[in-house]
């Protein structure tokens, strides 16, 4: 099965208070994805939704906290979302105002999408 999904980058990064002067810059967002589903069924679970999140991001770029901030209604296909993010996004870290890197935080969502069932065919007539 081929998963499509959809990462809204809607410039969202929001810095950490006081600490960055820049925000984080997320790294091939593209290919956080390219391999990666929920572990649902097929067709049994639905497993379809839009994740609003955040993530901390440490000063050498990784994940190290991810909160939803509104649920796509599925709380399976929210903490797997976290887990997902924590495991692949990778970023350019923020930066304070003398260029070095900080802790930040960057917000986004996520539009998690079924692929559509490929078509029946039927056998010909014989």
């Amino acid at each position: 099965m081929t998963a499509r999904l959809a990462i809204a980058l809607l410039g969202l990064g929001l810095a950490a208070p006081a600490l960055a002067g820049s925000d984080p810059v997320p790294r091939a967002p593209e290919q956080w994805v390219s391999s990666y589903w929920p572990q649902c069924p097929y067709h049994g679970c639905g497993g379809e939704g839009t994740v609003r999140f955040a993530v901390t991001v440490s000063p050498q770029g990784r994940v190290t906290a991810c909160t939803i901030l509104e649920t796509s209604g599925d709380p399976r296909l929210d903490r797997e979302s976290c887990e997902f993010l924590t495991r692949r996004a990778r970023f350019e870290p923020a930066r304070d105002d003398d260029g070095k890197p900080v802790e930040g935080r960057w917000e986004s969502r996520i539009a998690w999408k079924i692929p559509d069932a490929p078509p029946e065919t039927e056998s010909p007539a014989g």
